[in-house]
């Protein structure tokens, strides 16, 4: 999608749904909480739609925050489909929340990685966004090359370019995660690292040393439930890459799609995102019984209840208590003599030769003068 693309679809689409900046109640906020120079990485004013979210929701809403993290060439602007859809069918805009990670929307630009800057940058706006709603947890959707870099935010640790420690992970605060024509292994462009979107450190180069480190640690996007919504007819992820799916990744559920290209997989599904997203609301959760049917299981234990205490008290008198069978008393055993092991008695050593006496040795020297020498 390049720039002329958003600006048709800008003088279409009201303003209102495109998000094209901060809302002022969440900017206050920001100016508030953040450094002049935290808060201009955060709103990208030198682009077009360089970020939106944020507002005083109107009405209560069981849906959470949503973070939208966009691809290669793109920025936040570029959702304005998804916000166009998912506020169609009932989400709050005030609570749909993108920042642009590089930089915009341009001609075809393949010199670009998941450098330890954009993931900082994520993770950070992540942070701000559950600071500023307050809510428990968030729900994040990464696209394409966004859902690696949405990926190692959440997980935090050490960047695989700098010596840069990013803090623990934050999975415990992301309530669900789904990875759209993500390129978690990798893309089918990069068959031969050439340029610098396909290095072997911070690429999509089939096992890059960044996605090794992504994919090394399992299940750790979300909390819920992660999903991995791809397409058959993607060919710049591609559906196949490096030997594997190029979109899958360890505990992700994946939907597949059929013949859907790169963007049409990224920005024509929203009601497929949606749904996943609030697969887990009270009342219309398919993996969890809603709270209706657990009303009615609380009804019908009561009522169980109510006509077991009525049988009871039609009763005259207690029930007997079952008596215990008796116990025959064990017979006490003779106490066992206890036999003392003699010792093993002491071998008497050999009697010690006396030595000869002196009447002895001269009676040998003279027995051995008297006898001849021998010539």
């Amino acid at each position: 999608m390049n720039w002329i693309t958003v600006a048709l679809a800008l003088a279409v689409v009201d303003l209102s749904f495109c998000g094209n900046n901060i809302h002022p109640h969440f900017m206050a906020w920001m100016k508030q909480n953040y450094k002049p120079e935290e808060v201009a990485a955060f709103v990208r004013d030198e682009l077009t739609t360089g970020s939106f979210g944020g507002g005083v929701l109107t009405q209560e809403t069981t849906d959470r925050p949503v973070i939208l993290v966009h691809g290669l060439n793109n920025e936040a602007g570029s959702f304005w489909k998804i916000a166009r859809d998912f506020a169609a069918a009932g989400h709050p805009i005030q609570y749909l929340f993108a920042t642009t990670w590089g930089r915009g929307v341009e001609q075809t630009n393949l010199n670009v990685a998941m450098s330890c800057g954009h993931v900082r940058h994520i993770r950070r706006f992540i942070e701000a966004v559950l600071k500023y709603t307050g809510a428990p947890q968030v729900d994040i959707i990464g696209y394409s090359m966004g859902s690696p870099i949405a990926r190692k935010a959440i997980m935090g640790g050490k960047c695989v370019d700098e010596n840069v420690e990013l803090g623990q992970s934050i999975q415990s605060r992301v309530h669900t995660y789904i990875s759209v024509a993500g390129a978690n292994q990798g893309s089918q462009l990069c068959m031969f690292p050439f340029l610098e979107i396909c290095n072997m450190n911070t690429g999509l180069a089939c096992n890059s040393k960044f996605l090794n480190d992504i994919n090394w640690f399992k299940n750790y996007e979300s909390t819920y439930k992660s999903f991995n919504l791809a397409s058959t007819g993607d060919f710049v992820v591609g559906y196949m890459a490096c030997g594997k799916k190029a979109s899958e990744f360890a505990g992700g559920h994946e939907y597949k799609v059929e013949g859907m290209n790169h963007e049409q997989t990224e920005f024509d599904t929203a009601a497929i995102q949606l749904k996943m997203l609030r697969e887990s609301t009270s009342g219309q959760s398919k993996s969890r019984p809603s709270v209706k049917e657990d009303k009615k299981k609380n009804a019908f234990a009561d009522v169980k209840k109510y006509l077991n205490s009525k049988r009871r008290d039609v009763r005259h008198t207690e029930p007997k208590k079952p008596k215990s069978p008796k116990r025959s008393p064990q017979k006490k055993s003779a106490p066992k003599k206890v036999i003392q092991k003699r010792a093993p008695a002491k071998k008497a050593s050999p009697p010690k030769r006396a030595a000869p006496s002196k009447k002895n040795q001269q009676r040998d020297t003279k027995k051995d003068q008297k006898k001849p020498a021998k010539h």
